[in-house]
């Protein structure tokens, strides 16, 4: 769970994006695990666009196996987002194949620069995308 950094409470997942592999511990798991999700503040509707990379490729000593990376999406773009998911079945389902899940999906892949402000911004289709706020 995150908090707000500026109302300090608990934010709430708003879309489960996407997600490969299986979890560390878990039946299955291979090596590497990695999701994206976006959480919002239930009270001033700012939110964080979180990317998670797990890979236990190498001793836990000589490389971190859990990283993440976050990127603050303004109100503006939570708000877009939350009304484009009422086309999604399942906002909380990271393999949905529903447009909305696709498009954001698309997005991250295109937009996920560590080094850029993000938002979300609709495609002409009217679906949410991720992206780079210096992109038109």
């Amino acid at each position: 769970m995150r908090i707000c950094v500026a109302c300090r409470v608990d934010q709430r997942t708003v879309v489960r994006i996407g997600s490969w592999g299986v979890p560390h511990g878990t039946p299955g798991h291979q090596v590497n695990y990695r999701w994206t999700s976006l959480s919002a503040c239930p009270l001033c509707e700012a939110g964080l666009l979180v990317y998670f990379d797990h890979d236990c490729f190498h001793q836990p000593w000589e490389e971190p196996w859990d990283m993440d990376w976050s990127w603050p999406i303004a109100v503006d773009g939570v708000q877009l987002l939350n009304a484009a998911l009422a086309r999604c079945p399942d906002p909380l389902h990271p393999s949905c194949e529903c447009p909305v899940h696709r498009s954001l999906r698309h997005g991250i892949e295109s937009a996920s620069s560590r080094e850029v402000s993000l938002t979300v911004a609709l495609t002409e289709e009217g679906l949410p995308q991720i992206r780079s706020t210096a992109m038109p």
